[in-house]
């Protein structure tokens, strides 16, 4: 296992928590949700089982906490910072290479969040409507990008396509690593953008 290393004030509390964090990434990308037990974890970081439960309560503990860091902590102190004052497609093109830059740094945690994406649609209820509410919050910061650069088309419908298309996009290079490097996979977003809030030439 390749842990991440501690910041320079980070605590034993938050570098045993980031271990445990990185190890539940690395069973979910290996092997689903399912081979993603809090015994697994614990053996995987290096502690005990009785750490992750005090830790974390429950699997559904762990797991809510590991989305919020794949998702709400990289949005706040990553994506915000990076974007700026950027706008429109500007804006986009920002997050899109963010992305890429998040699948190299951090390969496991990215491949969990997009694993569990996938599993969402079984039935398991607190998966399911985080990976929903998750969509629905894409959608919508993705539909203000839209109608900041085109202000006479469906701001909606068309971040529901670029939602589409990315989870695709990464869909395709999970699956077929070799013939779709999830870098060229993303990169492709960027033109998909500049098509759609492109403006017709006038006549």
């Amino acid at each position: 296992m390749t842990h991440t290393p501690p910041a320079p004030k980070q605590t034993r509390s938050e570098l045993s928590t980031t271990r445990l964090l990185d190890a539940a990434a690395e069973l979910i990308a290996e092997g689903g949700y399912d081979r993603m037990t809090l015994t697994a974890i614990g053996k995987r970081a290096g502690y005990s089982p009785a750490l992750v439960t005090a830790r974390f309560g429950s699997k559904e503990g762990l797991l809510a906490t590991l989305l919020d860091r794949i998702t709400v902590v990289w949005a706040d102190e990553t994506l915000t910072p990076a974007v700026g004052e950027r706008t429109g497609a500007a804006a986009l093109h920002r997050f899109f290479e963010e992305l890429r830059v998040s699948w190299d740094r951090n390969p496991h945690q990215m491949s969990a969040l997009y694993v569990l994406m996938f599993e969402a649609v079984l039935p398991t209820p607190f998966l399911r409507e985080r990976m929903a509410a998750l969509h629905r919050d894409l959608r919508h910061t993705i539909g203000r990008r839209v109608a900041e650069a085109r202000a006479d088309i469906d701001a909606a419908a068309t971040a529901v396509l670029i939602v589409g298309a990315l989870r695709g996009a990464v869909y395709q290079s999970l699956l077929d690593p070799e013939a779709v490097p999830v870098d060229d996979a993303l990169r492709g977003l960027d033109g998909l953008v500049d098509a759609l809030l492109a403006r017709a030439p006038q006549a």
